[in-house]
């Protein structure tokens, strides 16, 4: 337990020194005090403009972890060599591959955090520039709700990036890997609708079909996570929804990570 918390805190401190982090800072305060400003042309959906854009920008800052920080952080230590100096000490493979997830699932929640404070700060800001009257069915609960599960699916997708670090030799190969999966998470349910629609006028094969289904078990449904539009309407997010979301990323990610732990334990990385 040493050994992991040693490489969570060595990894956080890693990820804060990173210049994306300025990034996301600068485009966060950029964007928020746009969506306010642009929501003013949509006189009666303001407030639910506002909470889109700012759960849009939360999501964004999120992923920016994933696809910049994690990849590089992982792929990078194996081809630069560097891990050597990390195992070379009585630290296990497994402590050094579960530390890093941990470093970056707190970097993580710390960049979402801020992107999720500076979208209320944009919603407050928006109802003393219009009325609190636009405002009436906001509801803070289904906004955090809607940053948690937001960050459970972040979470799916990093696993999956510290499994393709450890299974390929390329971080080049690994970011491919992570956008095709992100790509696959948000639009198999819309693709499995299609299919099973039987719309003639779009003739699929059998093979594809297969496909299409098995990747529909395999890859994480992403967009189940994305409650923004729940959010943006005041909604109340049901605890059912919540719980079994929260049921699922915890099972998905736990079996991911094994395998990737199990790769990484085998791995030879002379």
């Amino acid at each position: 337990m040493g050994n992991f918390l040693a490489i969570c805190r060595l990894t956080f401190k890693e990820g804060l020194s990173h210049r994306l982090l300025y990034g996301v800072a600068v485009m966060v305060l950029l964007l928020l005090p746009l969506a306010v400003l642009v929501s003013g042309f949509f006189m009666r959906d303001i407030a639910k403009i506002v909470v889109d854009l700012c759960l849009s920008t939360v999501s964004v800052s999120g992923l920016l972890v994933p696809f910049f920080l994690t990849v590089p952080m992982l792929s990078g230590d194996l081809e630069r060599r560097t891990v050597f100096s990390l195992l070379s000490k009585p630290i296990s493979r497994p402590a050094y591959l579960l530390g890093k997830f941990g470093g970056l699932a707190l970097l993580t929640a710390l960049v979402m955090t801020f992107a999720g404070g500076a979208g209320l700060v944009a919603v407050w800001g928006g109802r003393f520039l219009y009325g609190a009257h636009f405002f009436t069915s906001f509801s803070v609960l289904s906004y955090l709700v809607a940053m948690v599960m937001n960050f459970l699916a972040i979470m799916l997708l990093t696993s999956l990036v510290v499994l393709w670090c450890c299974l390929t030799t390329s971080s080049l190969l690994a970011t491919l890997l992570t956008l095709a999966t992100y790509l696959i998470g948000q639009t198999i349910d819309d693709i499995v609708s299609l299919i099973e629609a039987g719309n003639s006028q779009i003739p699929i094969s059998l093979p594809l079909k297969y496909v299409i289904q098995t990747c529909k078990y395999l890859v994480p449904n992403l967009a189940a996570f994305d409650l923004k539009q729940q959010a943006a309407h005041g909604l109340a997010i049901p605890w059912a929804v919540v719980s079994s979301l929260g049921l699922y990323s915890l099972g998905y990610g736990a079996a991911v990570l094994t395998l990737a732990v199990l790769a990484f334990s085998r791995r030879d990385l002379a």
